[in-house]
This record gives C-alpha cells, sequence and structure tokens, in this order.
C-alpha cells in the first residue's frame, strides 16, 4: 500500500500531528501558532499545506517534504478555515473575529485583499469548478455565497441564504458544484443549499451538535460528525434523511475519507466526561466504510479538530529520499 500522511490539527496543544496511515500511528507533531483550527488545505501541486491559528491572526504554511513549519502569513483576526482555489493560486481564509474573507495569492504568500461577510464565519468550502465560495456564519445564522471572478479582486456576494434562528453553522461543505451542505451546530440539522438557485431547499435532522460534513465519493450519502452524540450521521442525500448512525467515540468534530482504503478518519475533540468515551479522546477514530463500523482508534495531540489526507507524489518521495540520504543510519 502506497504511504500516505495523516494531518491532524490539534487545538489544545498547538501543533499538528502527522500520523502514517500504512502503519496507524503518530509519527512526529509540527508546532504552529495558537490555537489551530480547521483542517489543513493542500496546494494543488506543490508540498505545502496551511492551517489557521485561531488565537492570532495568522495562518502557518506548512512544508509537507520536511514536516515543519516554512512561514507564517497574516490574515485577519481569529481565522478559522482555510480553502485552496482548484483554478488560481490563490487561498481563502475565513475570518471569525473580523467577520471577513482574506484572499491570499500563493505565489507570494501575500494577502490581497478582503471581503466582508457576516458574523463569526467558519469553515468555507469551495465548488471545484472554482466559481463559488460558500462562507458559513455562525454569528448570523446564514451563508454568504461568493462569486468568484476570472480576476479575483472583481469576485463578489452573490447571494446571502438565511438557514434559520439560531443554526450556527460550524461548516459548509460543497458537492458536486451544485449543493452546500452546512452543519448547523445549535439546530441539530444539516441545510441544503442550491448554488445555482441561491436559495435553501431542505433541513435535515440529524445527531446533537453536528460539527462538518463530508460526502460519500461512491454513493450518494453525506456523513455528518455530530459532536453531543459521540457519533457520525449517515444521511441519503436522495431521501434527504437520516439513515443511521455510527458510534465513533468522544466529541467527533472533523471527517476525512481515504478512497482507496475505504476509511472515514474522524478527530475526537474529548471534550466529554462519559468514561466510556474519555480512553479514547485526543485521536482519531477510524471507521470502516464497508460495514459502516468503528473499527480502531489512532492518538493524536489534545484536542484534534481536524483531518487532511497528503499523498505524496513518487517523485516527491523519490527526491526526498536522495535529500536525506545522507543523514541516514
Amino acid at each position: 500500500m502506497k504511504e500516505k500522511f495523516i494531518y491532524v490539527t490539534n487545538t489544545d496543544s498547538n501543533d499538528i500531528s502527522v500520523i502514517s496511515s500504512k502503519h496507524g500511528k503518530e509519527l512526529t507533531r509540527i508546532p504552529v501558532g495558537g490555537s489551530p483550527r480547521g483542517s489543513m488545505a493542500l496546494h494543488k501541486s506543490l508540498p505545502y499545506g496551511y492551517v489557521c491559528n485561531c488565537a492570532g491572526n495568522t495562518i502557518s504554511k506548512i512544508d509537507l517534504i520536511n514536516n515543519k513549519e516554512h512561514s507564517k502569513i497574516t490574515v485577519g483576526l481569529a481565522p478559522r478555515g482555510v480553502c485552496v482555489d482548484p483554478i488560481k493560486e490563490i487561498i481563502y481564509v475565513s475570518n471569525s473575529g473580523s467577520n471577513d474573507v482574506s484572499i491570499i495569492s500563493t505565489e507570494n504568500d501575500v494577502e490581497i485583499f478582503r471581503i466582508k461577510v457576516g458574523d463569526n464565519p467558519r469553515f468555507l468550502s469551495i465548488s471545484s469548478d472554482g466559481k463559488y465560495l460558500s462562507v458559513p456564519c455562525s454569528g448570523s445564522d446564514n451563508v454568504y455565497i461568493i462569486e468568484l471572478a476570472e480576476n479575483v479582486l472583481d469576485s463578489k456576494i452573490s447571494s446571502i441564504v438565511e438557514l434559520g434562528e439560531n443554526a450556527r453553522p460550524y461548516h459548509a461543505f460543497t458537492h458536486k458544484n451544485y449543493n452546500v451542505y452546512t452543519a448547523n451546530t445549535h439546530r441539530h440539522t444539516v441545510s441544503v443549499v442550491d448554488l445555482y438557485k441561491k436559495m435553501l431547499t431542505s433541513e435535515i435532522p440529524v445527531g446533537y451538535g453536528p460539527r462538518a460534513v463530508i460526502a460519500d465519493p461512491w454513493k450518494d450519502i453525506v456523513y455528518v460528525s455530530c459532536e453531543a452524540s459521540n457519533s457520525v450521521s449517515v444521511v441519503d442525500i436522495n431521501k434527504n434523511e437520516e439513515i443511521k448512525h455510527i458510534d465513533v467515540g468522544p466529541t467527533p468534530r472533523g471527517l476525512k475519507i481515504d478512497e482507496n482504503s475505504k476509511i472515514l478518519y474522524v478527530s475526537a475533540f474529548k471534550r466529554t466526561m462519559l468514561s466510556k468515551y474519555f480512553q479514547d479522546g485526543d485521536g482519531l477514530s477510524v471507521v470502516d466504510l464497508k460495514s459502516l463500523e468503528r473499527k480502531s482508534y489512532i492518538k493524536a495531540g489534545l484536542g484534534p479538530c481536524s483531518v487532511s489526507i497528503y499523498e505524496p507524489s513518487l517523485e516527491t518521495l523519490i527526491n526526498t529520499y536522495e535529500n536525506n540520504k545522507s543523514t541516514m543510519v
């Protein structure tokens, strides 16, 4: 099996766990800024990742070859989410403290400008065609949809979709370029927003305290981490209803799927006092997507928030080996 590396942002230990998917164990940790939040966004062609440091106004740029922080990039206040433009050399950062989105050039790692959005924006997402950026605003209970222009400076808000009182959307996930699914933490639901109609089309009850959404690559299903239920909801997106929940351990947050192994990784934040879950906190639950059951657990840092998977190219692995050969015993 080709080696992949799982990167887990640890909010309470201010670092990133690097985990071997092949061996199922933590290899090292990368110190970053204060209170890292949201999953690490991967550069589309270079071996770099980007992680928000919520306790401040920076994101960390991570060297994925040497597993160390390369530099910090200044953004707005209390950044919560970052995503990479699939077309342009641009990344987008939601700043929960300054109520805006930073637009950053990855060619020189400099903020170009900001777009004002609603209150307390959280984990944003971009459509795979690079046309729309969806920003969930927890403090104003809505999603800002930004239409991205060819010249990014001409990008503008095209719609504001209201999600209902006390929704508190934590994460927006864009699926197949036309639907956005938001995890509504206080309404215990997932909202479905049509990107083209710019309207709310459905609201689906799930477990308590939903935090993140991800789509199954093979089936018409999305998975929702439900922090207060210690479970992941399985939602049929044709029927727009929950069909199953998977017991995954304490306070699940981040979700990531390894398509080759058909595994769902779920971060276990640990903020629970239930004894049956406490020993499995501060790590990853490993869920088999064929059986939809939790099969194992991997230890990480403190307060693991979100998950990313990096698969180095063969060329990258060879170059890394050659560069490090002189230090090998």
